[in-house]
């Protein structure tokens, strides 16, 4: 998965003063000015690992502001899935690695590959591809301020609320497990992202009020819509259709509990 050692080089230029790294390629222009552009609200990000539902483990690369931007397949070992965290940063500042695709039900969503071909994280759903672009965008840019380490994901169930890359509100609901299970939509408001966590609370507990749909890339994604057809937040990805039923069980289980609320 990690790309050879020139590839991390470039990486660990790009982190530097221009001072010290030789004259950059019009491509490599065009990709500061790319990150450049983007007002970064958390100017940092870290990697966090949690053991799945499935029993496999993950990494999530997670804005210091809180959001979740990417989400890693699947590993048998945690020493594979920290592992893992190397080949983003080996890979993720290169736009050529992204690819944004759309889900059955209309979502779309970005894979980071590694050199090879093999998907190394895959994000959350958007609802637009041009919310997938600006997510793909913030990951190339967080790379290049994201530490080089791991930890463990914090085991608690609550919602999180938080001001996203684009200054508007977030929110996303965190398993014991450490795992984020679902996300929202922006909202211009605060007042709005709590009045969004109040509908999942509403909604949540009931099995029939999530969709199980499928990727174009084969995989099987979850979201809760209201009654009257409205998403109300989006989960993410899993390698198969078992596997996101098993986790729309647990968030009827979660949800149907007193799940607390924290602000970022």
């Amino acid at each position: 998965m990690i790309r050879h050692i020139s590839a991390l080089a470039a990486v660990v230029c790009l982190s530097l003063s221009t001072v010290a790294c030789a004259a950059p390629t019009d491509e490599a222009d065009s990709t500061q000015a790319e990150e450049t552009s983007e007002d970064l609200v958390s100017k940092s990000a870290y990697f966090e690992t949690f053991q799945g539902l499935d029993g496999h483990y993950y990494f999530s690369m997670t804005a210091a502001n809180g959001q979740n931007v990417l989400r890693s397949q699947g590993y048998t070992k945690l020493a594979s899935a920290q592992g893992g965290v190397a080949s983003v940063l080996a890979n993720g500042n290169d736009k050529r690695q992204f690819e944004v695709k759309q889900a059955s039900n209309g979502d779309f969503y970005f894979n980071l590959r590694a050199a090879n071909g093999e998907i190394i994280g895959t994000s959350e759903l958007y609802a637009s591809k041009s919310n997938a672009e600006r997510g793909a965008r913030t990951v190339r840019s967080l790379v290049r301020v994201s530490r080089d380490a791991s930890q463990a994901a914090p085991r608690r169930e609550s919602f999180e609320i938080f001001k996203g890359e684009d200054g508007k509100s977030y929110f996303h609901l965190r398993a014991g497990n450490g795992e984020i299970m679902l996300g929202s939509q922006g909202y211009t408001a605060v007042a709005s992202a709590r009045s969004g966590i109040a509908s999942v609370l509403s909604n949540g507990s009931d099995a029939s009020s999530y969709e199980v749909f499928e990727t174009e890339a084969g995989d099987y994604a979850i979201r809760l819509v209201a009654a009257n057809g409205e998403v109300i937040a989006r989960g993410e990805s899993y390698s198969s259709k078992s596997n996101a039923t098993r986790a729309v069980t647990h968030l009827t289980q979660v949800l149907a509990g007193n799940v607390k609320t924290t602000e970022q």
